[in-house]
């Protein structure tokens, strides 16, 4: 397979600068250590992308969506298809967070 290119989607920008954000009203340097989690595993995404589950809720879509857990605190939801892996969102899992997807 070859190696597909990497797309955000604005709302996958933005819930990767909250969840930064959010964890630097804590602490600097874990919010500079998340950061740097959080594109190490996007950019690790055009490795074997479908080694990621497939991410299951009570929503349909009309493709498949897959999940990567960073820090196992946040999910990265994505799709694959011939020309790239497109980045939805960028979620805490500790947030009730259906109601974004």
């Amino acid at each position: 397979m070859a190696v597909l290119k990497i797309v955000l989607t604005s709302n996958a920008y933005a819930d990767w600068q909250n969840c930064v954000s959010f964890v630097l009203n804590a602490s600097k340097e874990a919010a500079i250590k998340l950061d740097d989690e959080i594109k190490a595993t996007i950019d690790n995404l055009s490795n074997y992308p479908e080694k990621n589950p497939i991410f299951e809720m009570n929503r349909t879509f009309p493709f498949v969506v897959r999940k990567s857990i960073v820090n196992r605190r946040y999910i990265i939801l994505f799709s694959i298809n011939e020309q790239e892996i497109l980045v939805y969102r960028i979620l805490d899992v500790r947030r009730k967070f259906e109601a974004l997807i």
